[in-house]
């Protein structure tokens, strides 16, 4: 593949590319061959930046790869912040690390994930935002080290699975496939966390492989001493056994103060009716090892076995102090304040919980002349372990004068008066006789199936082809919590914490810190009541069968690409309601099944070389979130105020419809100049309803009675539009030192829409529109680095706009997670071939996670975590 091209700097510094002096193709002649085997039609993330772009480039859909070289230039500790470096890509972040994955602006339960080909599960259902209940994937599981690679879909392929409106994530895991000599490779490194003054984080990476065979007795290691010669016969392959075995081991002690309050009404006045000061310590133990054995007797025939485990063990303990019963009164000293008292209390949490995800696969690939057949058996599991959740709560001074002015700093900052010699005394705080506890265990597991036949059709000439397959996917998840309470002697605060933190924020109080070890001591003496959650308790079933057929051709500088893929979901899902004459809850089952088809378009022409149009067309669906579309039903069964949460059994899955058009030029060294828009027209989209009508269950209390119900509805109309631009490039024609600068960016605008209330279920009586639920108008990334000589310096920069994160009655009650800018610095520099030293500098902004209910400046709830400092050391051998 050669390109022609020549960049020069004009005169005001803007950048253009023409068509002149003989560029170097992108790669050398025999990795562009190889790229363009018709079994690429799968993009796999490779480790080098080069020919990951080369891979992008190759593509007959829209995709975006990110290579794991790519990955280590920046100081990420999960798999979400990597994601969220990439065009299109936001991320949504949770104490102080990046979680959930956006694409374009679909939120993460309509976004599809697979790790090596195999569709991804979700660890913990009650955790995924937005109400989803349990299909967004938690990427926070996942180290950066644990993968080759990330590879994002734009459009899907029949090929793929369908499930993915907003788009497609595969984690590339690291292969044995392509090993050609024994490596060993390591990281190891060690920081600082200035919040609390905590050590940390620990980064601990190894990995090795090699190719070997026999002859004889005698052992044969591929890239050692002289090239073995092929065989004869079936054993043609000298080195036909490969292997790599991978570890990753991330440790964090990151602490971080939380501020968050409830208003009396956002619609009235800035008046709150309480203030938590939360002082968070958590030590997250994050860690993912695998392997791949691979067997290649021939150059027709291949097998593999693959394992892969990642996850995080994680302990928290937070303080928190409350003050509530705020009133609304002006303070006559400060007319932009208020004059209250306050009843104090101070909280505890001590928890223990566990993420894991398990991927394992055997398969194969068979070529029988022009024809491939490839297939693969897998088990995925995802569960979600909290082994332990006590909590106390003391109760403090009560009608004790209090002050605030929450009407500077947006907020953020109010100034508060209270007398905090009181407030610190654990003396006037009541002696406790309750201790709680709670526990979950959530278990998603899917056996999958699949094979895929590969063979020419010579309908139009020698390129052309046509692939069918099938898969089945048999997936059961289930989610079971008990709650617990100790009763113990009176137990006083006097005799359980530590003295007083007093700069949370840097300027409040925290409270006394409470003795976790002396409440779980007073706990193990205790007496135990309570059990299973009954209302917390559900399952599903969910299996999908597809097949599907595609064909591709390439005609001179034209590629296409059409298909179709059938999806059949066959569904049963239980949950106990307590909608009955006798208001207990009851065990419920209901099935679902239905069958959709998803055509595609995709065209892909070569206008110059190196530069690309495509135009395509793709579909896709977002089945309901298992809480959703359950049979659960939960009353507070009282007659002043009926009040009924319940899933909606009745609900269709969201489809759409995807349509996009895309430029991309590609250049020498991995540089690429893209812009695309694209189009996404939903049907049957998923929102939380509320509304109140006549209640129509069986229960005989709520008989007759105007009841408000919580639920979950479908709405048509609504979309997401945009455009998606990215540049990446070193500046190698500069003189002397400057060729290593260069400049990474990219940027996406979303315009995206959903009546999130009708007239008649919106607390302000009339019909309300916005953004879908995660869509940010401007997700950008910027980034300017120096790559020479063996240093390599980075500052990077991302944002991400304000989201709706959920609804909560009319727009102006919704909840906004607002904008949020970061900043950070990488750097390292390569001592010898073999070993590299590094420093990086995350999260320069102190930027908190913040979010707010209707107007920016009223804040619920800011986040602070400051930087994050690591060094260390890189080897490779």
């Amino acid at each position: 593949m050669q390109g022609r091209f020549r960049a020069a700097l004009m005169g005001s510094g803007a950048l253009f590319f023409a068509a002149g002096a003989q560029a170097q193709p992108l790669l050398a002649d025999a990795t562009a061959a190889a790229a363009n085997e018709v079994s690429t039609v799968v993009v796999t993330a490779p480790r080098e930046e080069a020919v990951a772009r080369n891979r992008q480039f190759e593509a007959p859909n829209l995709v975006s790869v990110q290579a794991a070289e790519t990955i280590l230039k920046y100081p990420d500790f999960n798999a979400a912040e990597a994601l969220g470096r990439m065009p299109g890509v936001s991320i949504s972040t949770d104490t102080g690390e990046g979680r959930f994955v956006n694409i374009r602006g679909i939120d993460g339960n309509l976004t599809g994930a697979t790790f090596g080909g195999v569709p991804m599960l979700n660890t913990n259902p009650g955790g995924t935002y937005f109400g989803g209940g349990g299909r967004a994937v938690e990427y926070d599981t996942i180290p950066t080290g644990a993968i080759d690679g990330l590879v994002v879909y734009k459009t899907t392929l029949p090929d793929h699975e369908a499930e993915g409106l907003g788009g497609s994530v595969d984690l590339t895991p690291r292969t044995a496939a392509n090993v050609t000599r024994p490596f060993v490779e390591g990281t190891l490194g060690w920081g600082y966390e200035p919040m609390h003054d905590h050590t940390g984080p620990l980064n601990a990476e190894g990995a090795v492989g090699a190719r070997f065979g026999f002859d004889g007795s005698h052992l044969i290691v591929e890239g050692q001493g002289e090239p073995a010669a092929d065989r004869a016969g079936w054993m043609s392959n000298p080195t036909p056994f490969s292997f790599v075995l991978t570890g990753s081991r991330r440790d964090d002690r990151r602490g971080f103060d939380d501020m968050e309050e409830d208003f009396n009404d956002p619609t009235v006045d800035r008046s709150l009716a309480d203030i938590q000061m939360r002082r968070y310590d958590y030590h997250r133990r994050r860690f993912g090892f695998g392997g791949e054995f691979d067997f290649k007797p021939n150059d027709d025939h291949n097998w593999y076995v693959r394992a892969n485990v990642t996850g995080y063990k994680e302990a928290v303990q937070k303080n928190r102090l409350t003050y509530a019963g705020l009133g609304d009164t002006v303070d006559p000293a400060n007319p932009s304040g208020f004059a209250t008292t306050t009843n104090v209390s101070l909280a505890s949490t001590d928890e223990a919980e566990t993420h894991r995800n398990e991927v394992f696969v055997v398969g194969g690939q068979d070529r029988f002349g022009e024809t491939v057949l490839d297939y693969r058996a897998s088990y995925s599991r995802a569960t979600y372990v909290m082994g332990q959740n006590y909590g106390a709560k003391f109760n403090g001074p009560t009608g004790l004068a209090f002050a605030y002015d929450n009407s500077a700093n947006n907020g953020d900052k109010p100034a508060i008066n209270v007398n905090t010699a009181l407030v610190n005394d654990p003396a006037q705080y009541s002696r406790i006789t309750k201790i709680t506890n709670s526990t979950a265990n959530d278990v998603d597991q899917e056996y999958a199936y699949a094979a895929n036949l590969l063979f020419p059709a010579h309908l139009v000439n020698d390129s052309d082809r046509v692939k069918v397959g099938a898969e089945v996917r048999l997936r059961d998840k289930s989610a079971t919590s008990s709650a617990f309470s100790y009763a113990i002697s009176p137990l006083s605060l006097v005799n359980a914490s530590s003295p007083a933190v007093t700069d949370f924020y840097g300027r409040y109080t925290n409270g006394p810190g409470i003795n976790t070890i002396a409440l779980r001591a007073a706990a193990a003496a205790g007496v135990m009541t309570g059990g299973v959650d009954l209302g917390s308790v559900f399952t599903a079933k969910e299996d999908i069968y597809a097949a599907y057929g595609q064909y591709q051709t390439t005609i001179g500088k034209w590629g296409v690409l059409a298909g179709v893929r059938v999806e059949q979901t066959d569904a049963r899902y239980g949950a106990y309601s307590d909608d009955n004459p006798t208001q207990t809850l009851a065990f419920t089952t209901r099935s679902e099944s239905y069958t959709n088809a998803f055509p595609t378009l995709q065209i892909r022409y070569e206008a110059a070389p190196n530069f690309l149009v495509r135009a395509t067309y793709s579909t896709g669906i977002g089945r309901p979130g298992f809480l959703q579309n359950s049979a659960t039903t939960s009353s507070n069964h009282d007659v002043t105020d009926p009040q009924i949460s319940q899933g909606n059994p009745n609900l269709k899955p969201t489809t759409g419809n995807n349509f996009d058009l895309s430029l991309e030029y590609y250049m020498s060294g991995g540089g690429v100049v893209q812009v695309g828009v694209f189009d996404k027209e939903f049907d049957n989209y998923i929102v939380r309803q509320f509304q109140r009508r006549l209640y129509d269950g069986t229960d005989p209390t709520f008989a007759g009675m105007l009841v408000g119900y919580s639920t979950y509805a479908n709405r048509s109309g609504a979309y997401a539009r945009g455009v998606e631009a990215a540049y990446h490039q070193q500046f190698s024609w500069l003189p002397g030192l400057w060729n290593g600068l260069g400049l990474d960016a990219n940027v996406t605008l979303v315009d995206s829409h959903i009546q999130e209330y009708d007239a008649a279920t919106s607390s302000s009586g009339r019909a309300e529109s916005g953004l879908l639920p995660g869509t940010s108008r401007v997700t950008a990334n910027l980034a300017g680095f120096y790559e020479a000589h063996g240093l390599e310096l980075r500052l990077a920069s991302e944002y991400v706009s304000k989201e709706l994160f959920s609804l909560g009655g009319s727009k102006a009650t919704d909840t906004i997670q607002d904008n949020r800018v970061t900043l950070d610095f990488t750097s390292s520099y390569r001592l010898t071939p073999a070993w590299t030293v590094y420093f990086n500098a995350k999260n320069l902004t102190n930027a908190p996670l913040r979010f707010y209910i209707g107007s920016a400046s009223y804040p619920i709830q800011r986040e602070y975590y400051d930087q994050t400092f690591e060094a260390g050391v890189r080897a490779r051998f």
